[in-house]
């Protein structure tokens, strides 16, 4: 009878409630969802089969909210043979890294508004901080966007020196 009892126990560990199951296939419809907003190009760099990228792209071809709630419920059933945790992390890895490129660039608008008030003595500061910048070109950077009137020639010439402050990490 203590027999009975072990294999017992070792049968409820086993256990899965069908609460379970269905909080499970919920959460990979959830994530499903997510991947629909992915775009094609990010969504064929993650490690999904040719099935489960093809159910994702055709979720916006359905009409009716129902149509698409049922074909969520087919796209989770494509995740469940997938390997979800490594393309969550996948796009917590990239989520992460424009989060830091973001910060990169607000850093960089502050020391872009100090280039523009305090002119070559702040690109002379930097310039010592900072031996791959080139003068020529920093200036030049500089004086254009000191130039540019308002609109898209001035994001432009802002972008430009952007670029080039995170190429060099200055910030």
């Amino acid at each position: 009878m203590n027999e009975n009892n072990k294999t017992d126990d070792s049968q409820d560990d086993d256990f899965i409630s069908k609460t379970q199951l269905k909080n499970e296939a919920k959460a990979l419809q959830t994530f499903g969802k997510e991947l629909t907003e992915l775009s094609l190009t990010k969504l064929e760099s993650l490690p999904l089969s040719e099935t489960t990228i093809f159910a994702i792209r055709d979720y916006h071809k359905q009409s009716g909210n129902i149509a698409k709630k049922r074909h969520l419920a087919f796209i989770g059933k494509c995740l469940r043979s997938e390997d979800a945790d490594a393309v969550k992390l996948i796009l917590e890895q990239d989520d992460f890294n424009n989060l830091r490129k973001q910060k990169s660039i607000a850093s960089n608008d502050e020391l872009i508004e100090e280039l523009l008030a305090q002119g070559d003595k702040k690109i002379q500061e930097l310039l010592q901080k900072n031996s791959t910048l080139d003068r020529q070109k920093l200036r030049q950077l500089v004086r254009n966007l000191g130039k540019s009137p308002e609109g898209k020639k001035r994001s432009s010439a802002k972008q430009k020196l952007n670029q080039y402050l995170i190429e060099t990490k200055t910030s």
